[in-house]
């Protein structure tokens, strides 16, 4: 996820965020909407975990952003991490589990890593989540968030059960030719994962 008020795009077009030995990828890539798996019992307390972790904050500072999840660096297990100034300290969760509190009700904006460009102001969420997860070393935690911080969680936590912020876009102009171009690519990767040719956007 994005600060607010700012756009990562890198004017590539398809081309990723570097950095690093990772990348940010974009909507193309097909593991954006797969269900993450999650990690794995031996790599807490791991090189590898801790590796990986540590260049998902790279990619996250480097990109201006507030989180950042495994699959958006091409790893396709249950694991982000966020960290907002005041909002939301440094944190990673792994294997998390969310539980929300109120109705998705709650319209914010946001902006996404892997989808440079594309900012939205009615993104609805819950206002309360409490998160139980384990840290790197395995160790189980519990959290609670509201406001700012809840959105991000949300937001990143979306992303390992393969949805993306523009799946629940319901700003007026969610229909405008950027977005257009943005859900095209989508149909066209979703497409690619079942064989057939994209519907029409």
């Amino acid at each position: 996820m994005t600060e607010a008020g700012e756009d990562h795009a890198d004017g590539a077009g398809r081309a990723s965020i570097v950095t690093g030995s990772r990348v940010t990828l974009q909507i193309e890539d097909s593991v954006l909407r797969m269900v993450a798996k999650p990690v794995p019992e031996e790599m807490f307390g791991s090189d590898v975990l801790r590796r990986l972790v540590e260049e998902m904050w790279m990619c996250m500072i480097e990109a201006g952003g507030v989180g950042i999840a495994a699959p958006q660096v091409g790893i396709s297990w249950r694991l982000f991490i966020a960290s907002a100034r005041d909002h939301l300290p440094s944190t990673v969760f792994v294997n998390p589990e969310v539980e929300f509190f109120g109705a998705a009700d709650v319209a914010g904006e946001e902006g996404c890593l892997s989808i440079p460009g594309w900012r939205s102001g009615k993104v609805p969420r819950h206002e309360k989540v409490r998160v139980r997860y384990r840290d790197m070393d395995g160790a189980a935690r519990t959290a609670s968030y509201e406001g700012i911080a809840a959105r991000i969680v949300q937001h990143e936590f979306d992303h390992l059960n393969g949805r993306l912020f523009i799946d629940l876009d319901d700003s007026p102009d969610a229909d405008d030719p950027p977005r257009r171009r943005a859900r095209m690519a989508i149909a066209e990767m979703e497409a690619r994962i079942r064989g057939g040719a994209p519907s029409e956007a």
